[in-house]
């Protein structure tokens, strides 16, 4: 018999997403409702059909090599729209579903969402979620004008007929290349970003106002600023060293764990951010909602 040593498979992708994540083959075990000697063995029998380490083994932890880390984007990449045409061709395709649309203010609010996506599916299996490519400005007018169901934003309206839950806080950080004079410094200020190039994923116009007035003095800039779609991509110029940049502390732990780059904190204080979901109150699809909020809070605090 025949075995094709190079087929990679959906369960291989979610086994390093979890361990990556995790940070270690215990709470991926957890994650996956598996025993930790069955991860174990699972990421052995992986590495082997590969024929190279996907983590490293340093002092009893586990640290990611570039090659399990290119597994861990491929698995942003392909995980939810695989779990959506799954449970999809399950209720059946000829099936009239509502549709939920998310929008965000951040992309990288997505990446919380495929556990969500499960939870969502198994409580209200006629909803299929619908992801809005545009980032968000005004959280308010989107949904007044019904183009979205669902926002989740670091600034939500002040006022109007919306129903908010608070999810949880995350941190913005500075990443900067290893070895950069600013990864000595305690904390950075704007002045401290004068000479340098700013590479940013795309946000909303309202958060970029929120962290330049929060980060920078009237008359205080950056050298030029380099605007991409794609966070990984972000990265990896930073990790090259070609400028810095501004993202949520959770997308550089594992680069930051590897020593590739350093996150700084910004300001004293650090740089905080609360999520919100709002929709719109007395909402159709209240019940499904609240059932991806209440899951992205429970992922949210556990992280």
């Amino acid at each position: 018999m025949t075995v094709n040593q190079g087929c990679l498979e959906a369960r291989d992708l979610r086994l390093v997403q979890a361990i990556a994540e995790a940070g270690g083959a215990t709470r991926a075990a957890r994650r996956l409702h598996l025993s930790q000697s069955a991860v174990s063995h699972q990421l052995r029998g992986l590495e082997e059909r590969l024929g190279l380490p996907l983590f490293e083994r340093r002092a009893g932890r586990l640290r990611i090599t570039p090659a399990g880390q290119r597994l861990v984007e491929l698995a942003h990449q392909i995980l939810l729209p695989l779990l959506q045409t799954e449970l999809e061709l399950k209720r059946g395709l000829g099936l009239k579903r509502l549709k939920l649309r998310v929008a965000t203010q951040c992309y990288t609010a997505y990446h919380w969402l495929p556990k969500a996506l499960t939870a969502l599916m198994a409580e209200h299996p006629q909803v299929e979620l619908s992801l809005q490519s545009d980032i968000v400005g005004d959280a308010g007018e989107l949904l007044k004008d019904d183009h979205a169901d669902l926002v989740l934003c670091v600034t939500p309206p002040k006022q109007g007929p919306f129903a908010q839950v608070r999810l949880f806080e995350d941190e913005l950080v500075l990443a900067v290349p290893r070895g950069h004079a600013l990864s000595r410094k305690p904390y950075v200020m704007g002045k401290d970003l004068a000479h340098e190039t700013l590479i940013q994923p795309e946000v909303s116009a309202h958060e970029r106002q929120r962290v330049t007035k929060q980060l920078f003095r009237e008359g205080q800039g950056v050298k030029r600023v380099l605007r991409l779609s794609v966070t990984e991509a972000v990265l990896d110029l930073v990790q090259a060293g070609f400028g810095v940049s501004i993202l949520a502390n959770f997308t550089l732990t594992q680069r930051a764990a590897r020593g590739d780059l350093a996150a700084v904190r910004l300001t004293r204080r650090g740089l905080p951010r609360t999520w919100t979901g709002v929709f719109r109150k007395g909402s159709a699809l209240d019940a499904p909602i609240r059932t991806l909020l209440e899951t992205l809070e429970r992922q949210g605090t556990s992280r």
